[in-house]
């Protein structure tokens, strides 16, 4: 049972919370004060703490502790009712997400959810950076580069081959497709946003491909190493194919996609193993409204596809998407 430490003085805000989660199969723990809720991180870090953003409690400054106590673990601030615009102040702050009152028993247990179904995956896409970092410092030596292309394919090699090798899909990818499903029609249920970035690498075929299997493996390990340090702990950065890398970014507008977008746009510029290489940033997202039509992981994954190749067709380097659109009907 995943344990959720709930940072909170209002014991009827905490008790509100405590009952949706415990409801939900979560184990609620509350405690009352900063010095309390970063004791109990150090003793045992929980799945996600929730902390209250108000004047009587400085979640913002427990939020920046946590991360440098805990930086695993997802922190989502509570704003009261009379907080109109609290996205920027949370991402100010380091938060993976923020709620605002009054707290709704559904959208409090979907954002829990999403923080840990979220964090389990980004737990396997690290295993496989790991994976890629070996194999690239390997293949960077004489003798690996040999053993490489002497050595026969093995038993069961093509089956984990995209697991250990970026020119192909992650072999997550189709647990990461079913994720994100549940996510975008949890969104539209519950009211919150979502945004999907796809990066991809300019003039791939002229820049990249021509490379040595060593040299183009360097290459886009360290683009996606670059792409995930650039987003939150909580977001998700996966190979798409190769040069592409697709990132989830839950409970995120589209304005902050953008700055997220960007961001990664600019990392990339700085690649080592190809100089002057840059990339492109497709957007795409969905903001609540009050007339909402029906969304979709295809459709999302298909506004985002065709910003990125409008960015390219225009010489690359850009970023492109993002305009909020509240109305979509559904692509499949």
């Amino acid at each position: 049972m995943s344990t959720v430490l709930i940072a909170e003085p209002a014991a009827p805000v905490s008790a509100t919370l405590k009952k949706f989660l415990e409801g939900a199969g979560f184990a609620g723990k509350v405690v009352r004060t900063v010095d309390e809720a970063l004791a109990q991180l150090k003793a045992a870090a929980p799945a996600i703490l929730f902390a209250a953003a108000s004047d009587v409690f400085d979640g913002a400054r427990l939020c920046h502790l946590a991360k440098q106590e805990a930086p695993h673990v997802p922190v989502v601030l509570v704003y009261p009712p009379d907080v109109e615009d609290p996205d920027p102040e949370a991402a100010r702050a380091g938060a993976d997400a923020c709620l605002v009152g009054p707290l709704k028993r559904g959208t409090v247990v979907s954002c829990a959810r999403t923080m840990v179904r979220v964090r389990a995956l980004l737990e396997q896409v690290e295993k496989l950076e790991s994976a890629l970092g070996q194999r690239t410092a390997e293949a960077q030596t004489p003798e690996g580069r040999a053993a490489a292309e002497a050595r026969p394919p093995e038993k069961g090699e093509k089956a984990d081959k995209a697991e250990r090798d970026p020119d192909s899909p992650a072999a997550d990818f189709e647990f990461f497709k079913r994720l994100l499903l549940m996510e975008v029609k949890r969104s539209r249920r519950y009211r919150y946003p979502v945004a999907f970035l796809l990066v991809g690498l300019d003039r791939l075929a002229e820049k990249v491909q021509p490379l040595a299997p060593a040299e183009r493996t360097t290459v886009l390990s360290e683009a996606l190493r670059l792409v995930t340090q650039a987003v939150r702990d909580i977001d998700l950065a996966v190979p798409f194919a190769e040069g592409r890398y697709l990132v989830f970014l839950p409970h995120t507008p589209q304005d902050g996609a953008r700055v997220v977008a960007t961001r990664i746009r600019e990392r990339l510029a700085k690649l080592q193993a190809l100089p002057g290489l840059t990339a492109s940033v497709g957007v795409s997202g969905f903001e609540p409204g009050p007339h909402d039509a029906q969304i979709s992981f295809g459709g999302l994954l298909k506004e985002a596809t065709e910003a990125l190749r409008k960015a390219q067709a225009a010489g690359g380097d850009k970023v492109e998407g993002g305009k909020s659109k509240r109305d979509r009907i559904s692509l499949g």
